[in-house]
């Protein structure tokens, strides 16, 4: 996975815009997920545990070290 490609689509995403996420894989797409704290919206089916699980811990510690001072998106955001 490039963490750093998918912290770009997660930035989006945590701005309500998901065009980027389609073409990613279900790891990618959980990574994005959790990143943007759109899990909601972006793996509706999936429990953050398991997003925890597929993701791994070296891609977690990378979001951890990028996104820790990062807000939760508001309701509604729109780029």
């Amino acid at each position: 996975m490039n963490l750093e490609y998918l912290d770009e689509i997660a930035r989006e995403a945590w701005a309500g815009n998901y065009r980027r996420v389609g073409p990613l894989s279900t790891g990618e797409v959980l990574y994005v997920a959790l990143a943007s704290g759109r899990m909601r919206e972006l793996a509706p089916q999936d429990s953050i545990p398991y997003a925890v699980d597929r993701v791994g811990p070296e891609a977690m510690e990378h979001m951890l070290d990028v996104w820790r001072s990062s807000s939760q998106p508001a309701e509604g955001r729109q780029l």
